[in-house]
């Protein structure tokens, strides 16, 4: 996984942390003051902006923020700190040289920095929030660029070629039976368009009574796999399918799990081109987590397509041809999961690594995807 959690909670900590240590050396400073009015400025008012420092923790780790804006939040509360701390340090150190110094020149330090940290939180709140909503509106985007693209792209070649065949069927009777089983095909693949582009408008978040296009759910990965396999064996009896041994395995993902896991599978027998097609699924342990491995001995998805789909957008220049790729990539994001690619001499493989909610000792273990990072994931907070 990409430890979200732990970088979460690190700047969760941090955060507590700016709040915490000043608010320790005003509590001392407060025990000790004797003067109302230093008491006040010295110490109260200090208390206050810590506490609240500290107190934000909570809220914050609550809310849907990634740990991308987290981090963003603490550093701006540090910057804040610094900032007044460092101007303090320098008054008083200017003070000391023209003659003698301030009283308590600490506590004016340590009140400036407990000041700034709690504007610099301020500012940091809202510049996660207005950067969370530029990140979304930038993969709306991006998301509407592909369908825009493959949409046109698909629907106007699938009707051309009906159109053409249609004419054909009319003039020639002997070939009606070949040209109506092109019709057929075509009209197919406009319809799995249609299931694609649905199932993306879901995914994004668009339509239904709840609009959640980020909603996360346990799905049991097995049950999902083996539904996906039992399908598509009817439908393609004359490939191996290899379902995956264990027998279940809890894992948190977007409801639209069950169409990764069938799109990734219809692509590897579909795309198939050996006299003997194999697709093996396996569902694995991981690093903190668990993974759908899914290996065929076909030619493997083009080098250009994986790019693009890495990428997150398409460019004149260079595009996917499908939308079959684009809905896995979204769903991977929406679960907060990994997706990798591996092409070698022996077919392809794609592995999907996600968040285990139970535990995965039952698992076989699948070494390769503990690097998943380093094969070029498609993980990214401000993005997708």
């Amino acid at each position: 996984m990409r430890r979200t959690p732990y970088r979460n909670a690190g700047a969760i900590g941090l955060l507590a942390a700016i709040g915490l240590v000043p608010l320790a050396f005003h509590l001392r400073f407060l025990s000790e003051a004797g003067d109302l009015s230093a008491i006040v400025t010295g110490a109260l008012v200090p208390i206050v902006c810590s506490g609240l420092v500290v107190g934000a923790t909570v809220p914050i780790a609550r809310s849907p923020l990634s740990p991308t804006y987290t981090v963003r939040i603490t550093g701006w509360s540090a910057l804040g700190a610094a900032t007044l701390g460092a101007v303090a340090l320098l008054f008083v150190t200017h003070e000391m040289s023209l003659g003698p110094p301030p009283a308590a020149p600490l506590v004016v330090i340590g009140g400036a920095t407990s000041v700034g940290s709690v504007f610099g939180l301020a500012f940091g709140l809202t510049d996660a929030q207005q950067q969370r909503t530029q990140d979304q509106l930038e993969r709306s985007n991006a998301q509407l660029t592909v369908l825009n693209r493959v949409l046109r792209h698909n629907i106007r070649n699938a009707t051309a070629v009906i159109r053409g065949r249609v004419e054909l069927l009319q003039q020639r009777a002997d070939g009606g039976a070949e040209s109506a089983a092109i019709v057929n095909e075509h009209v197919d693949r406009l319809l799995s368009v249609s299931d694609h582009a649905r199932h993306i408008d879901a995914v994004t978040g668009s339509t239904g009574p709840e609009d959640r296009g980020d909603v996360e759910e346990v799905v049991d990965l097995v049950e999902v796999v083996d539904g996906a396999i039992e399908r598509l064996r009817a439908e393609h009896p004359a490939a191996d399918f290899d379902a995956p041994a264990a027998a279940t395995c809890r894992v948190r993902a977007h409801p639209l799990a069950e169409v990764v896991a069938s799109e990734l599978l219809e692509n590897a027998v579909i795309h198939n081109d050996a006299d003997a097609p194999r697709v093996d699924a396996a569902v694995v342990r991981t690093d903190g987590g668990a993974a759908l491995r899914v290996a065929d001995n076909g030619p493997g998805i083009p080098e250009e397509t994986v790019e693009t789909i890495r990428r997150g957008y398409e460019t004149p220049m260079r595009h996917a041809d499908g939308l079959g790729l684009w809905l896995v990539r979204w769903v991977v994001d929406r679960s907060d999961a990994e997706i990798a690619f591996d092409a070698s001499d022996a077919g392809q493989v794609v592995r999907i690594r996600f968040e285990a909610v139970e535990s995965t000792a039952g698992l076989p273990v699948d070494p390769a995807s503990d690097n998943l990072d380093a094969r070029g994931d498609t993980e990214s907070d401000a993005a997708f």
